[in-house]
């Protein structure tokens, strides 16, 4: 499960992500969401053909297909059945994208405490996923994005027994590649999730409230 994460990158972190993920810079100027919530835009990185850039998207998959934006977002996609879904499949052959993130929230089971997940390093997180555009019958557009998720880590399983599927950075490559379609050769990247040192911390559960959204929500608090 992933419900809530923070994307808050400024002009250094942006600068390191597009030398490092070979991006056509972008003149959009990045929104700090410390507290992202399901329908809330958010940035990804696509790629057409050779071109690397940031997109951006709902959070919530609206498969083009589907008659009307479902009521309850689709915002997790469960990395073991992304095949056999339809409102899944057809993104994930064709339609992959990386979603950088500072962390992500999630709810110990016992008593919904929130805490955050980051990396020890401080580095952004790329959260794998999947994306798609929808025409409204009034003639509006929305691309939207759903975050891959899998069975938690060791780290990870005692706060919940989900986690959002962290990409090997050696499969960025092949993940970005609209042409890769493989469905056989793609779920194996789903397999080998990337070896990060992961710290986590309780946070305040004013972000139970997605009108929460600043810096102070990300600090540690004392339990």
């Amino acid at each position: 499960m992933c419900g809530r994460f923070a994307q808050v990158i400024k002009d250094q972190e942006l600068k390191k992500m597009t030398d490092e993920l070979k991006l056509k810079e972008s003149q959009e100027q990045l929104e700090l969401n410390y507290n992202v919530a399901p329908a809330n835009t958010v940035a990804a990185v696509v790629a057409n053909r050779d071109i690397r850039y940031l997109g951006f998207f709902r959070w919530g998959l609206i498969p083009s297909w589907s008659k009307n934006i479902p009521e309850q977002p689709l915002i997790n996609v469960r990395s073991e059945t992304i095949l056999e879904k339809p409102s899944f499949k057809a993104s994930f052959l064709r339609r992959r994208c990386l979603i950088p993130a500072n962390g992500f929230y999630e709810w110990r089971n016992t008593d919904k405490q929130p805490f955050f997940i980051k990396a020890k390093s401080d580095n952004l997180l790329y959260l794998a996923g999947i994306y798609d555009t929808w025409y409204g019958p009034d003639g509006s557009v929305i691309p939207s994005l759903g975050i891959i998720t899998t069975f938690a880590n060791d780290f990870m399983q005692s706060l919940h027994p989900r986690m959002p599927f962290l990409l090997n950075s050696s499969f960025y490559d092949l993940w970005l590649n609209p042409e890769a379609q493989n469905p056989q050769e793609l779920q194996k990247l789903l397999q080998v999730p990337a070896e990060l040192e992961l710290e986590m911390f309780p946070v305040s559960k004013r972000v139970n409230k997605p009108k929460n959204n600043y810096p102070e929500i990300l600090k540690p608090i004392v339990l």
